[in-house]
């Protein structure tokens, strides 16, 4: 009976979902174009979700506007499951403003925009009083109190920062960006600095000193505005430090361009970066599908020589799967396509992944950590493309030969919950939360700035 309730409900789930987006790309360009800001909002309100995880344990007081994007809405549903005493959060699909700004700019080939559009002036000023006109019925008739984004340079939601100051709504971005090697941080201080991106919201939440930093030296904003609260949905990682996990391997499968500059050139082509120093060493063809094809190898060859070992393997969501790469698996080995990565961590006892967050998770999990290091004796090869871990021989396989020994290794070694069995450098140095607090800080945060 639960199970067919639970079926039951996420199918409804399901077709309101798509009921809603279908109303969102029929109705916004009518809408929009009649200037009828009275009927868009209800169309918002009907479309909002409530979160029903962070339900306020009080008397509602204040109605908070979601722009959902994944790992940020973790983030927050960690801290405010928890915190939660008064604020009603509601989630909107980002497309809602996104086809708002589509109609104003009259943008047919939607494939095209990209992350930095050339806009015009004329019609930029006409979106920007659109939204102000529409947020004014929000905040008066629906009560509307704040905006919380996650996307720094999201097109259709840079104007709604403007416009959301405007009329002294707050706009808060709970920044999620700042797991990146060293070369990434200079490609996006570049970027940033010449594109003269800034915020116009109200205040910025980041996970560590390093995001401050990369914000506050690309001039995109004042420290002033700037806090650091760390990743707060690190707190489920904690939760698996004391128990014991089977024996059984995580892979996080690599992405060919993890940590390299490559969206950078995508998105404003080589000459954009002749003046940047590090660009000298820029290779188009450089990537680390080498290394994802290697480790796959060791993983089958070790799967077929230990039956009892269960092998996990996590594609991230959204990015393209290559479906040859997985062929012929044998059977202790299971892909897993959708939905979030972190709560594998609990039962795995090993962890493999290169250049992710997934690989603090597995610190934080306390987990053993295995990363493949077959590219290191690479000519083009810079410590700069990799995350700085600060971790032991013994968590690099630097040969696929190594690397198997060292899965042998991890496998048969006696798991020891009391004992810290990784440096914890990365947690605070990336993610800012080596201590298990930030579900707090960042309530403390939300609670500060929503009530202004």
């Amino acid at each position: 009976m639960n199970l067919m309730y639970i079926h039951t409900y996420n199918l409804f789930r399901m077709i309101k979902s798509k009921i809603d987006r279908l109303l969102n790309r029929l109705l916004i360009p009518i809408l929009v174009k009649y200037k009828l800001v009275s009927l868009l909002s209800l169309l918002l309100i009907f479309t909002l979700k409530k979160i029903n995880k962070i339900k306020p344990k009080e008397t509602k007081k204040f109605k908070v506007v979601i722009l959902n994007k994944g790992g940020g809405t973790d983030d927050l549903i960690h801290s405010q499951k928890k915190y939660n005493k008064n604020i009603e959060y509601l989630q909107s699909y980002r497309s809602f403003f996104k086809n708002i700004y589509y109609t104003i700019f009259e943008i047919k080939n939607k494939n095209s925009i990209g992350t930095h559009p050339i806009e015009n002036k004329v019609l930029k000023k006409k979106y920007v009083n659109f939204l102000i006109e529409f947020l004014k019925v929000l905040k008066e008739k629906h009560k509307i109190d704040a905006f919380i984004g996650f996307n720094f340079i999201y097109f259709a939601e840079k104007d709604l920062q403007v416009a959301c100051s405007k009329l002294k709504i707050p706009f808060l971005l709970l920044l999620k960006e700042s797991v990146v090697t060293e070369f990434e941080k200079k490609y996006y201080i570049y970027t940033t600095r010449k594109t003269n991106e800034k915020f116009n919201g109200y205040k910025i939440a980041v996970y560590s000193n390093l995001a401050k930093e990369m914000l506050t030296k690309s001039n995109y904003v004042n420290k002033s505005k700037v806090e650091v609260v760390g990743c707060s949905r690190l707190s489920e990682s904690f939760s698996y430090q004391k128990k014991l996990p089977k024996n059984q391997i995580l892979y996080y499968a690599i992405q060919n361009d993890r940590g390299l500059p490559h969206k950078f050139i995508k998105q404003f082509g080589n000459k954009y970066f002749k003046k940047l120093d590090c660009y000298k060493y820029y290779n188009s063809k450089y990537n680390w599908s080498d290394l994802h094809n290697k480790t796959i190898k060791v993983l089958k060859k070790f799967a077929k020589n230990n039956p009892e070992t269960s092998i996990v393997i996590k594609t991230k969501v959204g990015v393209p799967v290559n479906k040859k790469d997985y062929s012929d698996l044998p059977d202790n080995i299971q892909i897993i396509y959708d939905g979030i990565g972190h709560q594998l961590l609990e039962k795995s006892k090993i962890v493999i992944a290169w250049n992710t967050t997934s690989i603090m998770e597995g610190i934080a999990a306390n987990r053993f950590i295995l990363l493949p290091y077959f590219h290191a004796n690479k000519n083009n090869f810079r410590k700069e493309n990799e995350l700085i871990l600060k971790l032991k021989n013994r968590n690099f396989g630097y040969t696929e030969k190594d690397f198997y020994k060292k899965l042998n290794y991890f496998i048969n070694l006696n798991y020891n919950k009391n004992k810290i069995h990784n440096n914890l450098f990365s947690l605070e140095y990336y993610l800012g939360n080596v201590g298990n607090n930030s579900t707090l800080k960042l309530n403390n945060f939300l609670k500060k700035n929503i009530k202004n």
